[in-house]
């Protein structure tokens, strides 16, 4: 091989959370890899994800508290005017909240280079062959096998990006804005949508929102949906299940209409989800076979595209878009892909299997499913509800809008999976998937400690009601 070339036995492609894992397994296991990325370096959910939304949400939190102390109905100018003189304003929360985002992009930047050291290639790559990559460099790397994770890029409607210019957004630039807008169309309400539009409008925010689905978040549970979308209607102009908007530009605002809903907005913030970037990988040159969309075949179980040894992980394979997932997805990738080598050494390498699903939106009540979704349950399935009306500790949050929905199988008396809208709800998501993946049984469940007044006897009391539907199925 020419010098500018290297050998090793896995080559990842991707440097974000799903890639980082892989490389770290694969280092684990004596197996010499390396790492591509040509930049900006950081995971996605550090620069332009859950960390800085959540950061948001939290300064958003700060605010609304102080709003919420104010006399019910007096107008937002003279209760900002009655606060004492260097209180925090919103930009100056919006500011901090980017500032703790550079915070840990520095930090995972770091992390990544210790991690990776001289086998991190900062440049880009794509297949000239089965086993070749060519980078962005000049170099060249063969291997054996490969793990794609390159993450993935916001989609933005194609028809509107000439026509909008830079009003036209999604949270890639949303969280690169220096001064924190005064309006804001959100357009897609899905667990982004939802959170974003919840955080701008508690800053004090203009925001109005819309979506092409009825439901709010994509929430399976009706019941659950239905109490989310009365609360949020609240907090925010709401228009769901809008197949069209108009959105024109008119000198410096966007004149935008979607339903019922007509506001001037400084910006429309689009958050329609995200798309696999897999386009300049010259795929194909890796023997990966598509679907008549375009899309790579692979499995599932293994994550291997069909017809090569590439292996997918994290958001490029278009499925599960969230942190946990690509760390694990990037785990079990790199130990498929060593497997997949013929070593004897790795032949006998343990696979990492799939957790309990889990997603959460920390929309303050937050909203999460775990396990099998509503839509996914059997119809022998037994469902009950506990509401905060029935709760101490919600009674004395003023929460009647609480709601916890159990799901269980007649046969084991195992849960199959939950759905919730409840403050700090992602402490009794985790404690409902762990329930789930070690599948406890609602007579195990209902043995452990339950303090109060704590939001948890929500869970109690569910389990008690399963208890008795379970004995009459």
């Amino acid at each position: 091989m020419a010098p500018s070339s290297m050998t090793v036995d896995v080559a990842v492609i991707g440097a974000g959370t799903a890639g980082m894992n892989a490389y770290s397994t694969l280092r684990r296991a004596g197996a010499r890899a390396v790492l591509i990325d040509q930049g900006p370096l950081g995971t996605t959910c550090a620069r332009v994800g859950c960390m800085p939304s959540k950061a948001v949400l939290h300064a958003a939190q700060r605010w609304d508290g102080l709003r919420q102390l104010m006399p019910a109905g007096m107008p937002q100018a003279q209760w900002r005017a009655a606060l004492p003189k260097g209180h925090a304003t919103p930009q100056q929360l919006w500011q901090e909240a980017l500032q703790i985002r550079d915070q840990l992009v520095q930090g995972n930047v770091r992390q990544l280079h210790a991690l990776a050291d001289s086998d991190l290639l900062q440049t880009g790559a794509r297949f000239a062959a089965p086993d070749l990559l060519e980078l962005g460099d000049g170099r060249r790397v063969q291997a054996r096998a490969f793990v794609v994770a390159t993450g993935s890029e916001a989609r933005k409607p194609a028809q509107l990006q000439e026509q909008l210019g830079a009003a036209l957004i999604t949270t890639d630039e949303l969280f690169a804005l220096h001064d924190l807008p005064h309006s804001v169309a959100v357009w897609g309400m899905g667990a982004i949508g939802l959170e974003m539009g919840v955080a701008l409008s508690r800053l004090g925010v203009q925001v109005v929102a819309t979506g092409r689905n009825p439901v709010l978040a994509k929430i399976a549970d009706p019941e659950v949906a239905k109490a989310a979308q009365t609360y949020f209607a609240h907090q925010m102009p709401m228009a769901l299940g809008c197949r069209d908007v108009l959105a024109e530009r008119r000198g410096d605002m966007v004149r935008f209409e979607a339903g019922a809903l007509k506001a001037d907005v400084q910006y429309v913030l689009v958050t329609q989800g995200r798309s696999p970037r897999l386009a300049d990988l010259a795929l194909d040159q890796a023997g990966v076979r598509f679907d008549a969309q375009g899309r790579p075949l692979w499995d599932r179980a293994s994550l291997r595209c069909l017809g090569s040894r590439v292996f997918l992980a994290g958001d490029a394979t278009g499925e599960r878009p969230l942190m946990h997932e690509a760390a694990q997805e990037g785990t079990i990738a790199a130990q498929q892909a060593l497997r997949a080598l013929g070593d004897a050494r790795w032949q006998d390498l343990p696979v990492r299997g799939r957790s309990v699903p889990l997603s959460i939106v920390f929309s303050a009540p937050d909203v999460a499913e775990v396990g099998l979704r509503f839509s996914e349950l059997p119809p022998e399935a037994v469902v009950v509800t506990a509401r905060g009306a029935g709760n101490g500790r919600s009674k004395i949050m003023q929460a009647p809008e609480h709601v916890l929905r159990l799901y269980a199988d007649p046969a084991s008396r195992q849960l199959l999976g939950a759905s919730l809208l409840c403050a700090g709800g992602e402490h009794l998501a985790h404690l409902l998937a762990w329930a789930i993946q070690r599948a406890d049984t609602v007579e195990h469940l209902l043995a452990l400690p339950y303090y109060h007044p704590t939001v948890e006897e929500m869970l109690d009391n569910a389990l008690r009601d399963l208890r008795k539907q379970l004995r009459l199925a």
